[in-house]
């Protein structure tokens, strides 16, 4: 298992992926549509500073996470998805993945990340929880941003305190 820096090349496997795990009956269905920035990865990620990685076995795309600036040491972590087969053990590609954006993060000055998940999402919210995010009110997050589920919670890690601690 590989983990690399997005490419265009990678387009079509991660809009795949991210609405294969979208869209797995547990939710309102969504398409690329309600998150134009699956069309337009190099621009609204790299190019802002930001990062985009795929997880990739055999050269088939496994799974995705990406980072999205805001800013004044903020980041977003957006699209953070894991094909069925490669979550826990013995993969442990969503850790993987993770500690890649965290390493990136702090080596690029983030302070604090935000992210958005769906309300019903239990696993994703105990591994956030467990990464040390802590769960926000929207009216607390500190900038405005797009996210596909209206019924979402969000979550905020405060990385200059996690250092300092």
């Amino acid at each position: 298992m590989k983990i690399e820096t997005y490419t265009e090349a990678d387009r079509e496997e991660i809009i795949a992926l991210v609405l294969h795990c979208q869209n797995d009956g547990t939710r309102p269905a969504v398409s690329v549509d309600s998150q134009p920035e699956l069309l337009h990865i190099k621009e609204k990620y790299l190019d802002g500073g930001g990062g985009f990685w795929v997880a990739k076995e055999n050269g088939r795309v496994a799974g995705s996470i990406g980072l999205m600036m805001c800013g004044g040491g903020l980041a977003i972590l957006k699209k953070f998805f894991v094909y069925e087969p490669y979550r826990g053990r013995p993969y442990h590609l969503g850790r993987r993945l993770y500690q890649t954006l965290l390493s990136f993060s702090k080596e690029k000055g983030v302070k604090k990340i935000i992210l958005d998940t769906p309300k019903n999402t239990d696993r994703a919210h105990k591994f956030y929880e467990k990464a040390g995010f802590r769960k926000i009110k929207k009216e607390d997050l500190p900038v405005d941003y797009d996210y596909p589920y209206k019924d979402s919670d969000f979550f905020l890690i405060d990385l200059s305190y996690e250092s300092a601690t």
